[in-house]
């Protein structure tokens, strides 16, 4: 049983013409599908066809297809997309997330040990 990882670069085949690879690479890199292939057929007219062929075919022979639950939902998997393409903006969007968290759970555990927070409870034991 292979590992799913949501950084590793997957063929997709559900939304790919012949084997899924350009589609598996523009939903790695974010890109627009129909831009990777026309890359790639320009890749093939300037470098030679039977080169960028053989290449296609290797990498949709090697290339594990995208695993149907490898994200929970399209915020997750806008957020591996981010981070593979660019990692630095990720770190400074994790660092904001988690100082969001501990200023939300500060603010729990402030009220939490409140005298506001005993005597609601105690109102609410009164009204049971």
């Amino acid at each position: 049983m292979t590992r799913k990882s949501p950084v590793k670069l997957y063929k997709n085949p559900e939304q790919g013409r012949i084997m899924g690879v350009c589609a598996g690479v523009a939903d790695y890199t974010g890109v627009n599908v129909c831009a990777v292939r026309m890359l790639t057929i320009i890749l093939a007219i300037f470098t030679g066809f039977w080169l960028v062929l053989i290449g296609y075919f290797i990498l949709g022979a090697i290339l594990e297809p995208k695993p149907q639950d490898l994200y929970a939902d399209e915020e997750e998997e806008e957020f591996w997309r981010q981070t593979r393409t660019q990692p630095d903006y990720t770190a400074v969007e994790l660092r904001r997330r988690f100082r969001d968290i501990e200023t939300r759970t500060a603010k729990m555990e402030a009220y939490m040990t409140s005298k506001r927070f005993r005597l609601e409870q105690e109102l609410r034991s009164l009204e049971d």
